[in-house]
């Protein structure tokens, strides 16, 4: 039983670690260079990932008949999270580097590594429930750190936006267009039907070439973000932004983790639906912070070697904490 956990749990960590380990050698050996890493990050940005939300989050077959308290829970939660990063006191920090560390709270890798291990260690259903999170917590999570980052930042020539700018930067995010496009199709597949219930537009019949594409597309968002994390990994940019990788590594890989499972397993004594959720809290609470966070907080504002030795530590030392989780979770016969 233990052995079959741990094996459980590293087939759904290693694969992560092996494409970061992999990037970081290319980088070494010269295949890779700071022009292509950041043209990876852009591609992954502005494509890739938004074609990732997109394609996660249209799978969602229709909103009818789902139980929406469950999603209520997790939204709750990602809202306190955020509330509780937000008004840390940061101010000792360096320039630059507070926003960066309140955006880490909440921006987690959801879309990459939280949907990658969902579909690993879940069934059909909790995988579902991961989709149908993705609807509501993607956008919310995108608009605050946006808020975080317009609001916070007047640093290295970014200076503070206003309501309308930052309104204007959350609508414009390809990773928001890319979820709010998979929304508008998903409420036409539940609401716009013929008269046997058939959903009149759907883009894998109708325009098969488009979703095959969108699916082709989306699956290299992983692959190529993770390998140019990997080759962004430097040991001496750390003494920079040591104190900030510590308050974000703490917070993100193990004291909100452990509240969240914590909170889902009292949860479960009132209602035994939660014990579903498990998969959905491990993605949205349990995972490092997203890459795309350092191209966020390139175009506005912030500390970006900061932001980029947050997201690998909190990558790789979420392989211990993850792989802690999972099997904690497995031994008890949550997942």
């Amino acid at each position: 039983m233990i052995l079959d956990t741990f094996w459980f749990a590293i087939n759904a960590i290693l694969p992560i670690v092996m494409l970061i380990t992999l990037g970081f050698y290319l980088k070494k050996l010269g295949f890779v260079d700071l022009s292509l890493i950041k043209t990876m990050n852009q591609y992954v940005f502005k494509i890739a990932l938004p074609l990732l939300f997109f394609y996660n989050i249209y799978q969602t077959e229709s909103l009818r008949n789902i139980d929406f308290s469950l999603q209520l829970f997790i939204i709750i939660a990602a809202i306190l999270v955020f509330a509780i990063g937000f008004f840390l006191p940061l101010a000792k920090l360096k320039e630059g580097q507070t926003a960066v560390v309140h955006m880490s709270l909440s921006r987690t890798n959801f879309a990459m590594i939280g949907m990658t291990l969902a579909t690993l260690i879940g069934d059909p259903y909790t995988v579902a429930l991961v989709s149908l999170t993705a609807i509501f917590i993607v956008p919310l999570n995108n608009a605050l750190n946006i808020f975080t980052l317009s609001s916070l930042n007047d640093q290295h020539g970014h200076k503070r936006l206003g309501v309308k700018e930052t309104l204007v930067a959350i609508l414009k995010n390809p990773l928001q267009v890319g979820v709010m496009a998979a929304i508008v199709l998903v409420m036409l597949k539940t609401f716009l039907v013929d008269s046997n219930g058939t959903a009149i537009i759907l883009i894998e019949r109708d325009v098969p070439f488009v979703y095959t594409t969108i699916r082709t597309l989306s699956l290299t968002a992983s692959p190529i973000a993770l390998i140019a994390l990997g080759a962004q990994f430097e040991f001496h940019a750390l003494k920079q932004a040591k104190k900030a990788v510590m308050i974000a590594v703490a917070f993100r890989n193990i004291i909100i983790p452990a509240v969240m499972v914590t909170l889902t397993v009292i949860m479960i004594q009132y209602n035994e639906q939660y014990q579903y959720l498990f998969p959905s809290v491990i993605a949205v609470f349990a995972t490092p912070v997203a890459i795309s966070s350092v191209v966020l907080v390139d175009q506005l504002g912030g500390d970006t070697d900061a932001a980029g030795q947050i997201v690998v530590w909190t990558t790789l030392l979420s392989s211990v904490t993850l792989f802690v989780i999972i099997s904690v979770l497995r031994i008890l016969g949550y997942l």
